[in-house]
């Protein structure tokens, strides 16, 4: 991996992290300590790369599948001293059934988006609303992320950054985050990318510099 970084990866997922820490979610930025929820952490490669992009973060990681969180613990243990671990899932509690992918790791969802297999393994889901406040919402979280930000108590976060697992999906992101511009992304494929939205006060204050 890129800078060093000892990373447990499995081969499966290794064009997806060096992704990630090749700087796919970079966003001109320049808070020098921002709190950063990381929600599908999956096996660490987000954390890791804002670790580095932002020296000074604080990061809450959310990861419910078991192999994932293990991977996730040792792969951000060289900055254990800033990040939360919680081996849990935001959205919907009563939701409890996590499907497992059918290509890796990245793939486990409450719905089958076409990638999940009939395995599956019983997590615990807690409420949007049990989120922490921070400066930036980070969200894979393979079909939650809408049902995450329409649980959300308000939304206040300097910049939302998104995996998108729909084309429905995508567009209702747009309509939900209306104080924001959209200001860069990726599309990956057919109904899949990332989104990285600023929101509008501070955009504005960015491009009035």
């Amino acid at each position: 991996m890129s800078q060093n970084w000892s990373f447990q990866c499995p081969p499966s997922m290794r064009p997806h992290v060096q992704s990630v820490l090749a700087g796919e979610y970079d966003i001109a930025y320049d808070n020098p300590k921002p709190v950063i929820l990381d929600v599908g952490a999956n096996i660490g490669s987000f954390a890791l790369w804002a670790s580095r992009r932002w020296p000074g973060s604080f990061i809450h990681c959310y990861e419910p599948l078991p192999e994932n969180f293990a991977a996730l613990e040792g792969n951000v243990a060289p900055v254990k001293s800033r990040v939360v671990l919680n081996n849990h899932a935001i959205g919907e509690p009563g939701q409890r059934k996590l499907f497992l992918g059918r290509n890796n790791c990245g793939e486990a969802s409450f719905f089958d988006l076409g990638e999940q297999s009939r395995d599956w393994v019983n997590v615990e889901a807690r409420a949007p609303a049990t989120l922490p406040k921070a400066d930036i919402l980070k969200l894979d979280t393979e079909g939650s992320e809408v049902e995450i930000l329409s649980g959300l108590p308000d939304l206040t976060f300097d910049l939302v950054l998104l995996e998108y697992h729909s084309e429905e999906n995508r567009r209702t992101v747009d309509r939900l985050l209306q104080d924001y511009i959209l200001v860069g992304g990726r599309v990956r494929g057919a109904h899949r990318g990332v989104l990285k939205y600023v929101r509008r006060p501070l955009f504005e204050a960015l491009t009035a510099r």
